[in-house]
């Protein structure tokens, strides 16, 4: 019954939805959200992606619904091909690019905006320069980890539980901490 229900969500938002593409074999449950407010922007997902899954078979505890929201004038997430994202919430203000390959577990937040400006004598008013996120190709981000504005991770990377990433991240690195470190080098197999 669940998969019924999120195959028809699958096919209602790709009818509905202004601006947001979903590829072949992919699938959105029916639970997770995508709100597009960008006037020019999108979302882009590949093909044969899982956006948010059953909380019955997810290992570790699923206590969000995965969502993306892209709200700036030009702004977009792309998703690449076979990817999971469970229970994450992913926050568009301006760019926010996933490789193929990746998985994104729960409680993951990827922002590429501070939201609030940080030099502000009124912080419910402005909003600070939001820059591109980019997740390389065949990525782990680990439960409620936050990936911050600014911030390029490089292909076959995994991030720890709970680390607090911003910057410069170089392919096959194990990233871990608050502030997040590159702790080894990942010796991928060929």
């Amino acid at each position: 019954m669940e998969r019924c229900l999120s195959i028809v969500h699958t096919m209602i938002l790709c009818m509905l939805s202004s601006n947001v593409r979903i590829g072949k074999r992919s699938i959105v449950y029916y639970k997770a959200s995508i709100v597009n407010l960008s006037c020019v922007g999108g979302v882009v997902i590949g093909n044969k992606c899982k956006i948010g899954c059953s909380p019955t078979r997810y290992h570790a505890g699923m206590p969000f619904y995965t969502r993306l929201l892209v709200d700036g004038q030009n702004s977009t997430i792309t998703i690449g091909d076979n990817c999971r994202i469970n229970g994450a919430s992913i926050h568009a203000s301006s760019n926010i690019e996933i490789g193929n390959n990746c998985v994104i577990a729960s409680g993951v937040s990827i922002i590429d905006s501070n939201g609030h400006e940080v030099y502000s004598k009124d912080r419910t008013v402005g909003r600070d320069k939001p820059q591109p996120v980019n997740i390389g190709n065949n990525v782990w981000i680990g439960l409620n980890s936050v990936i911050l504005k600014g911030t390029s991770i490089g292909d076959n990377c995994v991030v720890s539980v709970g680390s607090v990433v911003k910057g410069f991240f170089p392919k096959d690195s194990l990233i871990a901490g608050n502030p997040a470190v590159v702790v080894k080098h990942l010796k991928m197999e060929k």
